[in-house]
């Protein structure tokens, strides 16, 4: 991406990042006004509405208390003005006073007189005869009650005025009370909002969660709710009476936002652009122009040229186009000295492996005839450099350039150093019978004595040949070949050649070298396979466990066995990969079995010695433990004497680890080594496995019988767990379980199986059979 791209990504995105902060922050302080406004308007219609209900209950009020002190009504209720309702509760009195029905009820609470009128339609309505009755439960509470109220009916909620009936002058007993009420339904909810130019409507709502008298709720960005809230005298139901308005305030302001951020929009833009062109005329140009003359030296790789300096700028480009011109002057005479470094080996000035491959290519180019590849090392030359110095190691190996030189030069051929007392031959030849004849002339010239100040040595010549396009069309292919030919030519007694033609298949170092690439490839192929050997109580001859076993199914050699590739793999440094493979594997299995009802099985598994010097094994294995279900109590990590001999600390460290998390440790192979029982004391073993070598002869040989025997009485004092390994035949099971109690293992009960076999075995047979006993 260009520079000038970049910095317009950057003020671009910094503009954005600026306006988005700015609306983020800025826009709910500028919204706030018109939210609370919109709020407060919405509060204002709710005690619009309000306001208005109360008007109506002090008018009805007022109304009642007009009629209930009016003689005429007093008469009618002591029964002197019978003719009362016809000539003064017509229609024409509801529809002037604008009330819905009308109660009569005398001291004794009885109904005397009730009538009802539909406003909406103008006409009579016949009320049911227990209408009166809600009224009833309020004047049995007892209370003087001369006011309107809220009482739900069975016509619906009512505005109801309750008031005592007496003289105008005051005198005389009360005759009853009058009840004058409206009903609060849809059409005298449509009149009072035609009213206020409000669209109210009336709902039920909760009686239970009623809240405050006026709750206002934004329902989206456009629109707004306002309720008002009313419960029955009584308090059975609740009423919510609301309306949705536009949110008026709130879109207005958004309205000019939008306007206001339109125009900070395209200034930002123009800013930006401003930038960016006032950056490209001072800074950018510049730099383009630098990167460009940078680019052109290195693709004409003219460490001689050197960049123009800016005319009329005095700045830190400036600065930094002196630095570089400074620079490529200091490289130009650093690469002059590099040169000479480069390409020559500095002790014995033949060429190095960077020349050699170079020089390669010119001279299959220019010989005409075979050409062979010589890999030449020194026989005892460690030993000389660590006996009499790296000094005299130096000089050894300049007389022997010395030596060979000539013979090199007169077949017009190539040596060269790789390294330490290695090197490398070209040589053209005739004939093989010419190229043998070259070689022991190498080989006796180097097996030459040696004088090097007042030291008399000797060093010999093994010497690995490879053949240009027989054993290989590239020099690294060649060089690769020639070195596996001349590990055989030390391995079959030093002081010799070999060709890589003659080596077969059963060559120690090639089969090594083929192996060692192959297991590189078998983890991630999946070739490896887990083999299962059963371990049984000897008392009670049931399955208490497994060891895990590695096997190598390689894909054209078979089986191989654990004793082959395992030391390769150490050397490699495979083992810790392979041994986080081994664990997650088994502990899956495992993870199985109990799941199918085997949860008293216990997992072993082999230890390699990289395996306890990786820091990183502890954590994997608490990972491990962390995302299985398997009980680290039913884990049995097991180390070999062989692994803990050059880092005992180390191991002790490592194992106390181990012990902290509840994993048991056994000791593989006991008594093998010479340190055993040191070991029993200084480490923290939980079990003991008994190498299979004391089992081997018991009991038909007597020393090995006795020596098994003792070893029993040893352990016995020591409160450890034992399994016996390399239990084959019935008579050494009776022997053992006749001397100790242990745990027992061997091809006398199974041989390693995979887990589907095995697994067959467990789950058919709950007390274990040997293999002899079977059917």
């Amino acid at each position: 991406m260009k520079l000038i791209v970049k910095t317009l990504l950057v003020v671009g995105l910094t503009m954005f990042l600026f306006l988005s902060l700015l609306y983020f922050i800025i826009r709910p302080f500028l919204l706030d006004d018109s939210i609370k406004l919109d709020h407060s308007v919405t509060l204002e219609n709710l005690e619009r509405i309000n306001n208005h209900f109360y008007s109506e209950m002090e008018y009805l009020n007022s109304l009642n208390r007009d009629w209930a002190v009016w003689d005429d009504t007093y008469l009618f209720m002591s029964k002197e003005y019978r003719s009362y309702p016809d000539v003064n509760l017509n229609d024409d009195t509801f529809e002037n006073n604008y009330i819905n029905f009308i109660v009569y009820i005398n001291k004794q609470n009885k109904m005397i007189y009730q009538k009802g009128y539909d406003l909406q339609h103008h006409k009579p309505v016949v009320l049911d005869p227990n209408f009166y009755q809600v009224f009833l439960s309020i004047l049995e509470q007892g209370e003087e009650i001369n006011n309107s109220l809220l009482i739900l009916t069975d016509y619906g909620l009512t505005i109801t005025s309750l008031q005592s009936i007496y003289k105008s002058n005051g005198e005389g007993p009360i005759a009853g009370t009058l009840i004058m009420g409206k009903f609060i339904n849809e059409s005298y909810i449509a009149d009072i909002g035609k009213e206020l130019s409000l669209p109210i409507s009336l709902s039920r709502t909760n009686n239970n969660s009623l809240p405050s008298l006026f709750k206002v709720d934004i329902i989206s960005n456009l629109k707004l709710s306002g309720s008002l809230f009313l419960q029955d005298y009584l308090g059975k139901e609740a009423f919510k009476i609301s309306f949705i308005s536009d949110r008026k305030f709130y879109l207005q302001k958004i309205s000019s936002m939008k306007v206001l951020y339109a125009y900070l929009l395209i200034t930002s833009v123009i800013f930006v652009i401003l930038t960016i062109v006032l950056l490209n005329r001072f800074v950018l140009s510049r730099v383009r122009l630098l990167s460009s003359q940078l680019t052109l030296i290195q693709d004409n790789k003219d460490i001689k040229s050197r960049i123009k300096i800016s005319n009329g700028h005095k700045d830190e480009i400036t600065n930094l186009e002196n630095s570089i011109n400074r620079a490529l002057s200091a490289l130009e005479d650093k690469h002059n000295e590099v040169v000479k470094l480069a390409y020559f080996d500095q002790l014995t000035l033949l060429p190095n492996r960077y020349l050699l491959f170079q020089e390669f290519e010119r001279y299959k180019q220019q010989v005409s005839e075979e050409i062979a590849i010589l890999f030449v090392d020194l026989d005892g030359f460690k030993r000389i450099n660590d006996s009499l110095g790296h000094k005299v190691g130096d000089e050894l190996l300049k007389i022997v350039c010395e030596r060979v030189q000539p013979i090199i030069i007169e077949k017009e051929g190539i040596m060269a150093r790789l390294g330490g007392d290695e090197f490398v031959l070209l040589i053209k030849y005739t004939d093989k019978t010419d190229l043998e004849n070259v070689i022991q002339k190498i080989i006796f010239e180097i097996g030459k004595e040696y004088q090097i100040d007042r030291y008399k040595t000797f060093v010999t010549a093994s010497i690995g040949v490879s053949i240009y396009r027989k054993d290989g069309i590239t020099l690294a292919q060649l060089l690769q070949n020639a070195d596996i030919a001349m590990y055989e030519a030390k391995r079959s007694g030093k002081n010799q050649s070999h060709f890589f033609a003659d080596l077969n298949n059963n060559s120690s170092y090639k089969q090594f070298l083929e192996l060692e690439n192959d297991l590189l490839y078998a983890l991630k192929q999946n070739q490896f396979e887990l083999y299962y050997q059963i371990i049984v109580n000897g008392s009670s001859r049931q399955v208490v466990g497994v060891e895990a076993l590695l096997r190598w199914k390689h894909p054209t050699k078979g089986m191989i066995s654990p004793a082959k590739f395992i030391p390769i793999a150490e050397e490699i440094g495979l083992m810790p990969a392979i041994g986080q493979w081994v664990l997650e594997e088994a502990i899956k299995q495992m993870e199985e079995w109990h799941r199918k009802g085997m949860n008293h099985l216990t997992l072993a598994i082999n230890l390699s010695k990289s395996q306890m010097k990786d820091q990183s094994f502890i954590e994997k294995l608490d990972q491990v433990l962390l995302e299985s279900n398997f009980p680290a109590s039913k884990l049995q990590l097991e180390i070999t004497e062989s692994n803990i001999n050059n880092y005992l600390k180390e191991v002790i460290e490592f194992m106390k680890e181990l012990k902290k998390r509840n994993v048991c440790i056994a000791l593989d192979d006991f008594g093998v080594g010479t340190s055993s029982l040191q070991y029993l004391k200084e480490l923290s073993i939980d079990i003991i496995k008994i190498d299979r070598n004391f089992i081997e002869n018991v009991p038909t040989q007597s020393f090995d019988t006795l020596l098994l025997s003792g070893i029993f009485e040893i352990i016995k004092g020591l409160d450890l767990e034992v399994v016996v390994e390399g239990i084959e035949r019935l008579e050494q099971l009776e022997f053992v379980t006749a001397h100790i109690h242990s745990n027992l293992q061997g091809f006398y009960f199974s041989k390693p199986l995979p887990s589907v076999e095995l697994e067959t075995i467990l789950l058919k047979e709950d007390q274990f059979q040997p293999v002899a006993h079977r059917k």
